[in-house]
């Protein structure tokens, strides 16, 4: 098997596609060096032109932007105070609902994947789910304690 002289930097190109995946294995790269060059890639992807996405659904954008507009009314002024619960709750419930239509309308895509690519996706998606409720939680006691432990004067 001949292999090409890569970038210079070290790299070698195989010259063909079992070469390349025999390469991959023993010169894998660091889980951080593998996630930023991830990160770079769908950046790049975002930016294509020719590939086309669904936007998100704007009614419920708009809703959400009327439900937050008039959470801070509501905090603005003093007569409307008893409105302020039901519009943060609109607010939420519907950032929750676009969530779950947003993971529902691209979950299907998944049945396409051949079957590691659909576990790992499968992977991934539980794992950062996991890692939102972690970040959540942990955000949620932090907040807690500088409550806790500081006092806040309201005039």
């Amino acid at each position: 098997m001949s292999e090409q002289e890569g970038s210079g930097q070290g790299e070698s190109i195989p010259a063909s596609p079992k070469a390349a995946v025999d390469a991959s294995v023993i010169n894998r790269r660091t889980r951080w060096g593998s996630s930023l060059a991830a990160l770079r890639y769908v950046g790049s992807v975002q930016k294509d032109e020719e590939i086309k996405v669904r936007d998100s659904d704007k009614a419920t954008a708009i809703s959400l932007l009327f439900c937050c507009a008039g959470a801070l009314v509501c905090l603005i002024i003093p007569s409307l105070e008893q409105h302020r619960v039901t519009f943060i709750l609109a607010g939420d419930g519907l950032v929750g609902l676009s969530l779950l239509m947003y993971v529902a309308n691209r979950f299907g895509i998944v049945t396409t994947f051949l079957p590691r690519q659909a576990l790992l996706t499968w992977q991934l998606m539980l794992g950062s789910s996991l890692l939102g409720i972690f970040i959540t939680i942990n955000l949620a006691i932090t907040i807690a304690y500088v409550i806790q432990h500081n006092r806040i004067l309201i005039p």
